[in-house]
């Protein structure tokens, strides 16, 4: 049995001006609706396609991005669902360090004397 897979979009643009031209792009290209556009553009990975060769998923890709679109083609599990590729338990992790590094931690130069005449801990 091959391999299928699943085309994911994601909109992600900085630019006002290029996301609405990026998107008109789509939605001509597509013949989207204005929901289904604006389902698009919640921000987060979308499936946009699934269960398809890897030569069909390069199309669609490559079409999106030609759009203007940000996309990426992801192997389907076993099990057909879609599986978020970004782990959250790293992202919701605060510290990523394995070791503690207390030479990184620098002391407070504010308990210091200051350097300015008008600073309350100057010497001058």
């Amino acid at each position: 049995m091959d391999s299928r897979y699943e085309v994911v979009y994601i909109d992600k643009f900085t630019d006002i001006v290029e996301a609405e031209i990026a998107r008109k792009q789509l939605q001509q290209r597509f013949h989207m609706s204005d929901g289904v556009l604006q389902s698009l553009s919640c921000g987060k990975p979308v499936v946009i396609k699934k269960g398809v060769d890897l030569e069909e998923a390069e199309r669609y890709e490559k079409a999106i991005k030609d759009s203007g679109g940000v996309c990426w083609i992801q192997k389907m599990s076993e099990d057909g669902a879609h599986h978020e590729r970004r782990h959250n338990e790293r992202r919701l992790n605060l510290d990523r360090r394995s070791e503690y590094r207390g030479s990184s931690i620098q002391p407070d130069r504010r308990a210091n004397c200051g350097r300015r005449t008008s600073d309350n801990n100057s010497k001058h």
